[in-house]
């Protein structure tokens, strides 16, 4: 399926090179961006389709920027600073200048426009009816989903529902959020109408049935809270869509946690818990291979440096760490909970010992490292292991790229979706259902009965325990509200810690700048420069 995806991307990266040439203006105007011809078939359609889905795979977007440096610097996870180094978005010590902004706002539109490229002309195509239902529902969700990326971090961004063909038309005016969101929720669930389910799509690369349904819970949650603040209503409609995956049938959570991320680095498909993830693949060998490789696991994986010949060896940066908060609040509070806490927080760090241990702690046998316990007391500064690459069987194994796919969403998240607007409405003891599933998976305790206010920060705790590092706290912590208090948490953290100052120093950055433009990602100055009509986020 990989090498299918691959092909058919590079079919639409081929296809929009060769309309773009020189000779086709020979009977067209110089100003225009020509489309006809290029969806005459199934494999010229589909071939379109990959070019939509590929800039999910930008460093703009999952392959880097969503999951580190616009995500991290929250109450699990921050930039690891060693260098007193400057201009991480993560930090807050930025301006909209910063390439990492224009980089995911362009992405993200590129996208759409590619999608609306697409959907203006899938009618007049020749290929089959059935293939042109599927791929008008891909291409409609994907147009949504990218809206969804843009509205929840930029805040009112330009609705453009046709594809942009006069070059040089770039005043386009800011539309306000909530019609964003009615326009994105239409595609949503037109798209649900027609796309496959997964158990057609056979891998979770491609959107289905119960993956749109999850999104669009998603969707109403964010409408429920910051910055519309819409209530009870978009928690009824969260609860139908997150309740209709859990009946379908169609999901499950895998009965080992760690296996769910093992498998993601193995190219392993799990459609029971997996509902849909960006695809990545190889060591983006030769430069330029669609799909490419995966940057997010050699910057957020355990740290491992050192040159070494060896073309297994296991390299990471660790340029992002997580929280003590993480560690010492959340995790503790249920002490018990330790299998999710040392897969996601290992209590040991890698180290190069140039053969293979049997007696190593891993549960497999590494070819060039070895596990050396960290002391307990260093919990602000110990690894993410949720992304372990040293499972990752693609060979060799490179620096920069990695073939681990990432989740965009999966069962365990619905399920906690499902529990959040239970609670939400009113009804604790259905939440406690959804919420305990969860905790059993992780060989976690039961949370027994209990009031809603209680309820409700056990859920959101829940949420960092099972799902942290996969690009979602920092939209859950602004969407509740309380975005600021849990950096002030951080903060206080950090200030109580036996860590050495110097130590404390190095997390304290983001901590202390982070300010009350920080739940809205700038507008980026290139943008502003060439869109007349746009103007800036508030503090920026």
């Amino acid at each position: 399926m990989k090498n299918k995806i691959k092909i058919l991307i590079l079919l639409f990266t081929v296809t929009v090179l060769n309309f773009s040439c020189k000779k086709y203006l020979t009977t067209t105007p110089s100003d225009t961006i020509v489309s006809n011809y290029y969806y005459a078939n199934d494999a010229q359609l589909n071939a379109a389709l990959g070019g939509v889905y590929s800039y999910l795979a930008q460093d703009g977007t999952f392959s880097r920027n969503l999951v580190l440096e616009l995500e991290m610097g929250n109450d699990e996870g921050q930039f690891n600073n060693r260098t007193n180094k400057s201009g991480n978005p993560s930090l807050y010590d930025c301006q909209s200048s910063q390439s990492i902004y224009s980089d995911c706002w362009t992405a993200l539109y590129a996208g759409i426009n590619a999608a609306n490229l697409l959907l203006a002309n899938i009618d007049a195509s020749g290929a089959n009816a059935s293939t042109k239902s599927v791929v008008k529902g891909e291409a409609t969700f994907l147009r949504g989903f990218y809206y969804f990326q843009l509205v929840s971090r930029y805040g009112d961004v330009p609705l453009r529902l046709q594809p942009t063909t006069q070059v040089g038309n770039f005043n386009y005016p800011r539309t306000p959020s909530i019609q964003v969101y009615n326009q994105m929720l239409t595609d949503l669930k037109n798209a649900q109408s027609l796309v496959n389910d997964i158990s057609s799509n056979v891998t979770p690369s491609h959107i289905n049935k119960t993956a749109i349904a999850g999104i669009i819970a998603r969707v109403y949650l964010k409408m429920a809270g910051h910055p519309l603040n819409l209530g009870l209503p978009m928690y009824d409609s969260a609860s139908v869509y997150a309740e209709s995956v859990i009946s379908s049938g169609m999901h499950s959570l895998n009965p080992s946690y760690k296996q769910f991320f093992i498998n993601l680095s193995q190219d392993k498909y799990d459609i029971n818990e997996s509902m849909w993830e960006v695809e990545f693949y190889g060591n983006n060998t030769p430069s330029g291979t669609m799909p490419p490789g995966s940057r997010f696991p050699c910057q957020l994986a355990m740290r491992y440096v050192g040159v070494d010949p060896n073309p297994q060896m296991v390299y990471c940066y660790g340029s992002y760490t997580p929280t003590g908060y993480l560690y010492d609040s959340i995790y503790q509070k249920y002490p018990t909970d330790t299998l999710r806490r040392d897969w996601n927080i290992p209590p040991y760090t890698l180290s190069k010992i140039g053969s293979t241990d049997s007696t190593s702690i891993l549960p497999i046998v590494l070819p060039v490292v070895n596990a050396v316990f960290k002391p307990a007391t260093s919990h602000w500064d110990m690894d993410c292991g949720k992304w372990k690459r040293e499972y990752e069987t693609y060979l060799p194994k490179s620096r920069d790229w990695s073939p681990t796919n990432f989740p965009v969403i999966r069962y365990a998240d619905v399920l906690l979706m499902a529990a959040e607007a239970e609670n939400e409405m009113g009804n604790p003891d259905i939440a406690l259902t959804y919420l305990n599933q969860v905790r059993a998976r992780a060989l976690a305790e039961a949370v027994p009965s209990t009031d809603q206010i209680t309820l409700r920060q056990i859920i959101r705790d829940e949420r960092a325990r099972e799902l942290c590092f996969e690009g979602l706290r920092k939209f859950d912590l602004i969407r509740w509200g309380v975005f600021f208090k849990a950096i002030l948490s951080c903060r206080n953290s950090i200030n109580n810690s036996t860590s050495t100052s110097g130590l404390k120093a190095r997390y304290l950055t983001a901590y202390n700048n982070a300010g009350l433009r920080d739940t809205l990602l700038p507008i980026p100055s290139s943008e502003l420069n060439v869109n007349g009509l746009m103007t800036q986020n508030s503090g920026w």
